[in-house]
């Protein structure tokens, strides 16, 4: 399996009715590319450099996502739209909970540098995914590497989460301890062990169906 993401941004004039008007294009647009899943929605308040507009789609293999990249592309530019960044990652089976609600998608999409070691690149892979053993509002997650990177930035990672709701992402995730006294360290310029350069995406939207399986 392969996942395609795009983080489209809008242009500030944009008002609600044009950004409404986008979301339901798109959505009518990737339709038809053959995705298993399809997830096209408005972004939520709090996203950091996140954007206006989350798209994911599903696919069974590279090649057919590679068939359609092109036609997703063309759909996702507008008169509104002003960038877009996105990925796209062979799909590994999530983690999950189960029976647990689902109701927030979450994507952050990560540079990591390429000048760092293996070795330090998978401890910073091993304490993202330790996260949801204390974050117990983390319903799936799934950490990939990037093979497809679009945009200004050349992401290397993404971090996904589905979460009971967004509350449990903006609280219990965002203040938990092993968020700011593990998992920062690789982020923050300043500390010794930072691997993560250029801003990062952060972004999320509201869901009713499986995103990360």
């Amino acid at each position: 399996m392969y996942n395609v993401i795009r983080v489209v941004h809008f242009a500030e004039a944009a008002d609600a009715s044009d950004r409404a008007e986008y979301i339901e294009t798109v959505r009518i647009a990737v339709k038809e590319l053959g995705a298993l899943r399809q997830l096209v929605a408005p972004t939520l308040p709090g996203v950091i450099n996140g954007g206006d507009a989350l798209v994911h789609l599903h696919f069974p293999s590279a090649e057919v996502a590679a068939r359609h990249t092109v036609e997703l592309d063309a759909a996702l530019r507008g008169p509104i739209t002003v960038r877009v960044d996105g990925v796209g990652y062979p799909a590994r089976p999530a983690q999950a909970r189960l029976n647990e609600p689902r109701t927030l998608y979450r994507a952050l999409l990560i540079r990591v540098d390429p000048s760092v070691a293996a070795d330090a690149v998978e401890r910073f892979e091993r304490d993202l995914l330790k996260m949801p053993d204390y974050i117990s509002s983390i319903v799936a997650w799934r950490l990939s590497r990037v093979t497809d990177s679009v945009g200004s930035t050349e992401w290397t990672h993404v971090w996904e989460q589905e979460f009971t709701d967004r509350a449990a992402l903006m609280g219990q995730y965002l203040n938990h301890p092993v968020h700011w006294s593990v998992v920062d360290r690789w982020f923050d310029p300043e500390c010794p062990e930072s691997v993560v350069r250029d801003r990062v995406c952060h972004t999320f939207c509201t869901v009713d169906d499986i995103v990360v399986e």
